[in-house]
């Protein structure tokens, strides 16, 4: 399916999450085990879905990448979820909408009668509250999704009260969308929680785990609510390009994620294999250290910027798959806060190596010759782009070394802010329908080593963000971000580069019902009833 063939458009929308992150958690876990093969489902009945990056943790108050969330979407249930097709949050296991007094400052919600967790306890108002304070009171890096909650108080077993320290204008389309945990279980044992026994209310339970292998969900089959299809799924990771794609065309596994644009045309036309996609909430780019180091003068960013050409990369690269951007946000969200998108295009750093050259040579912050310091994640697209710069610097007498990092050490590097470990460093984030997801998690000072790596510093700045944060007025809120994204670029905080297709390819013979989701972390929709093996 072409980009032009999407369907919906835009529709339902999670979470952030770090896109190809393993967030400051080991990944030397022992493989986990429950069920084993005792518990072990028949093959043809097991939907097999490859991913793109290995998943690292089961606990949604401490995971922050999308790939671990990938799977906990179907362990566990949300206090309130998106449908395929809508941009609004649906009750789930909230009896209806909630409540909202005290001038957007109070929200009550009611708890349905009825859900279980995985082992047959009650979910409650005691659960929910733990669930929204956690983040917080563990200091984990979800918690500027909770930080404006001043207190969550279980009224009665089945009703919850929130009070905010203020306004916060996305609490419902952003925050109460959360996954509620067993709080009794979590607390006996986190850490086993995490990585071993992770007991949520959703369709699926978790059944068995070879670290970086793969990981086993089976059907829940006492689910409160509407049953899934599949009676079992297994997730299984290819970090190579090269082997996902021999996996999809041999038919050795029936959905696969993490189409590589070059083989996007291959993909497409190959007998019974299909393409689900649709537009994204992700935001790919490339951010410098403002801390300390060459890259702290804002006319080194400049020409670093002019050094080469970000929209021909893009174009190359993705064609169809991808549309350049220059903001800091998914096109999708600009356009429904009425960002001017176009007005963020003129402002693109063209390619220009004279300009480029004589920013260099006029500043003090960067020796003749010297070599500035790239760090990726493991992902060859965004490498790709890190030579490119690296190569065009050495053009004009300057270079950089470009290094490839495991996740867990590429996030602890970035987040140092320290130009003797990095100079520049490529990251993506997959927002939801509202901007301060990714002004407030990436750009405002409060996030300073969790989510936000270049240490820009402006008081000014992050007070624009603060401000727009605690603001319900639609068009106060959109004059801010305007104001803030055309900072960032003026500034060169951040290079932005695209944002992509989420897609996934599968085999129509093998499976049927699969929807492309726009959010890296619930793509595709593994829990959806339409979904069913063949």
């Amino acid at each position: 399916m072409s980009r032009q063939d999407n369907p919906h458009g835009l529709t339902s929308i999670t979470r952030r999450r770090l896109i190809g992150s393993g967030v400051a958690v080991s990944a030397a876990f022992l493989a986990g085990c429950i069920g084993g093969d005792d518990a072990a489902v028949p093959a043809g009945d097991r939907l097999s879905f490859t991913q793109q990056v290995a998943p690292i943790e089961w606990d949604p108050v401490v995971l922050n990448d999308a790939y671990s969330s990938q799977i906990t979407q179907v362990l566990y249930d949300g206090l309130y979820e998106y449908d395929v097709g809508t941009l609004d949050p649906q009750p789930k296991l909230a009896a209806d909408a909630p409540e909202i007094e005290r001038d957007g400052q109070r929200f009550v919600v009611e708890l349905r009668d009825g859900p279980e967790f995985h082992n047959g306890d009650p979910v409650t108002a005691e659960d929910v509250v733990h669930s929204f304070l956690a983040p917080v009171e563990e200091q984990t890096d979800n918690m500027p999704d909770f930080d404006m909650i001043e207190s969550a108080e279980a009224i009665d077993d089945t009703t919850v009260q929130f009070d905010l320290e203020y306004p916060y204008a996305p609490f419902e389309t952003i925050t109460l969308p959360t996954s509620i945990v067993n709080s009794e279980v979590r607390q006996s044992d986190p850490d086993a929680y995490n990585t071993e026994n992770p007991i949520g209310s959703g369709p699926y339970q978790f059944a068995e785990w070879e670290d970086g292998e793969y990981v086993d969900v089976e059907r829940w089959d006492d689910y409160w609510d509407e049953p899934s299809q599949v009676a079992a799924i297994r997730y299984e990771p290819a970090e190579d390009d090269a082997g996902r794609v021999s996996r999809i065309l041999a038919e050795e596994t029936d959905i696969m994620e993490g189409i590589p644009p070059q083989d996007w045309d291959d993909i497409e036309s190959e007998d019974g294999i299909e393409i689900a996609s649709i537009d994204s909430t992700s935001y790919l780019y490339m951010a410098f250290n403002c801390n300390e180091g060459p890259t702290a003068d804002p006319d080194v960013r400049r020409a670093i910027a002019h050094c080469h050409s970000r929209r021909d990369f893009v174009e190359d690269i993705f064609g169809e798959a991808a549309v350049f951007t220059n903001m800091s946000v998914a096109p999708s969200v600009a356009e429904e806060f009425d960002m001017p998108a176009d007005q963020f295009l003129e402002m693109n750093y063209e390619f220009d190596p004279d300009r480029a050259q004589e920013l260099l040579d006029e500043s003090d912050a960067i020796d003749d010759g010297e070599e500035l310091d790239i760090i990726v994640p493991p992902d060859d697209i965004r490498q790709q782009w890190a030579e490119v710069i690296a190569d065009r610097l050495d053009e004009i007498g300057y270079g950089a070394s470009v290094r490839r990092l495991d996740w867990d050490v590429f996030t602890d590097t970035y987040q140092s802010g320290d130009a003797d470990e990095f100079n520049i460093y490529a990251l993506g984030w997959t927002g939801g329908a509202d901007p301060d997801v990714y002004f407030y998690q990436l750009f405002h000072e409060d996030n300073e080593g969790l989510t936000q790596g270049h240490f820009y510093d402006n008081p000014e700045f992050h007070e624009n963000i603060q401000d727009a944060r605690r603001s319900v007025d639609p068009a106060e809120r959109s004059e801010l971000y305007t104001e803030i994204q055309t900072e960032i670029n003026e500034q060169a905080i951040h290079l932005p580069g695209w944002s992509d297709l989420n897609a996934v390819a599968y085999v129509e013979d093998a499976v049927e019902g699969v929807h492309a989701s726009t959010s890296v972390s619930t793509n595709p929709h593994l829990d959806h009833p339409d979904l069913n093996l063949l």
